[in-house]
């Protein structure tokens, strides 16, 4: 949970537009780790309980209550599974910046029940905490982070799978002047699978890798409501139990945040990245990537939210090794009345494989629709009715299409 605006029209939906909202505001500090880089950068001002120079944000999820029709994510040829699922996350969030010591930390518990199938039931935690040492214009950072979840870990893969994700971090910023500034940082991270089969393959095996990162860059605030960061990396991607899958890459990466007092909001991120992998059959990735999530009100009664994402990721078969996924989203809420929103989100996701001269390449698509109808409450909390219709396509694997559509509650409240 990150320290919450307090929910009104175009507040965000929990379930439809979580991603973008955690994108658009979270202040990430420079050097961040994949864990620590959702943490809060900035004092909260609103919705948090203040103890003596502690600020404490407090919030309970409900992700959803309801039914759904594809629990696994089977062909249609495999006569899907139905169930009633239950998906919590009780947390809190903490923010102290003292005179020589800034700490924004976090923890969390994901809890996941479904009645018939005992196998999707899970129980995970999520911590992670940075401290920054404020030394005049010297800073030097530290961060610590642990996640453990059983879930989808993106469009590709199909079974909710456990994983443990670390983090141990740290760098040095130096404060330029009171807008701009200079820094270097290394994280060293894991992401480990345990027994999770997609398609006959073992997860454990083919995505449990351990990843160390070096950046050097400089953030700058061009105008009030408008900042950039500049900054080059290097990465380092070790598969202890598939040594071929191991690579190593650089990027340049540029990144505007639009503040939320704009009337655009959001963040742009753009990278060249340059990948070469240890399997001599796999071709090397050159190419940009990125994302930008923007979010425009319209006459005071609607606001849309638009985000567009390309990345490259491991695939989870070694034989096609890696893809390259594109990926667009249109949402709009409609102000009915009062309080009281409706929500519409479509979206489309391209996976194109084609890291190898000896295998044809081909590509997924996976697109899905989706409506909120929600009534936002004075204590921030929204209560929503939500319906999601999944659909997944592959012109070469026919076990990996299916079509999934849900029908849940979802409740957003923090305290």
């Amino acid at each position: 949970m990150m320290f919450r605006k307090p929910v009104r029209l175009g507040a965000c939906s929990v379930l439809l537009i979580m991603g973008l909202c955690t994108s658009t505001y979270a202040q990430s500090a420079v050097g961040a780790g994949p864990l620590t880089g959702t943490l809060a950068d900035i004092e909260p001002t609103t919705g948090v309980l203040a103890i003596g120079p502690v600020k404490v944000a407090l919030g309970v999820t409900i992700r959803e209550i309801g039914y759904d029709d594809n629990v696994f994510d089977e062909a249609e040829s495999e006569s899907p599974k139905d169930d009633f699922g239950v998906a919590v996350t009780p947390d809190v969030s903490f923010f102290s910046r003292l005179r020589f010591v800034r700490l924004s930390a976090y923890a969390g518990s994901e809890l996941t029940y479904y009645h018939q199938y005992e196998s999707e039931r899970s129980v995970g935690y999520s911590g992670r905490a940075r401290v920054d040492v404020l030394l005049s214009r010297v800073r030097p950072f530290f961060g610590l982070g642990q996640t453990r979840t059983r879930t989808r870990p993106n469009g590709e893969v199909d079974v909710r799978a456990d994983r443990i994700e670390d983090e141990v971090s740290g760098g040095l910023a130096f404060d330029l002047s009171a807008h701009s500034l200079l820094y270097g940082s290394t994280a060293i991270s894991s992401s480990e699978y345990e027994e999770a089969l997609q398609d006959g393959v073992d997860l454990s095996q083919t995505l449990s890798r351990d990843a160390t990162s070096h950046q050097l860059g400089l953030k700058t605030d061009l105008t009030p409501l408008l900042s950039v960061q500049l900054y080059g990396s290097y990465q380092e991607d070790d598969f202890p139990k598939e040594p071929l899958r191991n690579a190593k890459g650089v990027a340049g990466n540029a990144s505007f945040r639009f503040a939320p007092e704009a009337v655009v909001t959001g963040i742009i991120n753009v990278s060249y990245r340059d990948i070469e992998y240890a399997d001599p059959g796999v071709k090397p990735f050159r190419g940009v990537v990125g994302s930008v999530a923007l979010t425009y009100p319209l006459l005071e009664i609607g606001r849309l939210t638009g985000s567009y994402q390309r990345g490259v990721e491991y695939s989870f078969d070694t034989v096609d090794a890696y893809y390259v996924e594109n990926s667009g989203t249109l949402i709009y809420t409609q102000r009915l009345f009062g309080e009281a929103d409706l929500q519409g989100k479509i979206a489309r996701s391209v996976f194109d494989y084609s890291a190898r001269e000896t295998e044809p390449p081909h590509k997924d698509t996976l697109d899905t629709a989706a409506g909120s109808l929600g009534y936002n409450l004075r204590n921030r909390t929204r209560i929503a009715l939500n319906y999601e219709y999944a659909r997944r396509r592959s012109p070469t694997f026919a076990e990996r299409n299916y079509q999934r559509r849900r029908v849940f509650l979802s409740w957003l409240f923090a305290f």
